[in-house]
């Protein structure tokens, strides 16, 4: 599957962290077969990409369409179709499919909701 992150709260947090279990989470999808991309609707999160290390996972760097979803692709210059979107956001998971995370916010706060991505993506592969 082409698996489509978001960055901004949902990657990374207010304080420009990065949410607990993003490597541990791209390591195990790329494992298991799935392409891993990101994406922000403010900008190409090149510098995600770039800072955290991170870029031996990802397949692609993107900005992301904020309306329209399928139909901006093309003009967004992305040359594939999100099979499933994790988000803090509804829009991308409504059209794609996936699974909204809350915003990544309360950084003192346990987090594992990318753990919870995963396992719901090792769902919908079994399922499906």
């Amino acid at each position: 599957m082409n698996i489509f992150f978001d960055c901004d709260f949902t990657l990374t947090g207010i304080h420009g962290k990065l949410r607990p279990y993003v490597k541990e989470v791209f390591e195990m999808l790329n494992n298991d077969g799935h392409k891993v991309y990101i994406w922000s609707g403010v900008r190409a999160p090149w510098d995600i990409y770039n800072f955290f290390g991170i870029g031996e996972y990802i397949s692609g760097v993107y900005l992301k369409p904020l309306e329209d979803h399928h139909q901006l692709l093309e003009h967004y210059r992305i040359p594939v179709t999100p099979d499933f979107c994790v988000d803090d956001n509804t829009g991308p998971v409504e059209a794609f499919g996936g699974y909204v995370v809350p915003p990544y916010i309360y950084v003192e706060q346990p987090d594992d909701y990318l753990l919870r991505a995963w396992e719901n993506i090792r769902e919908t592969t079994l399922h499906s």
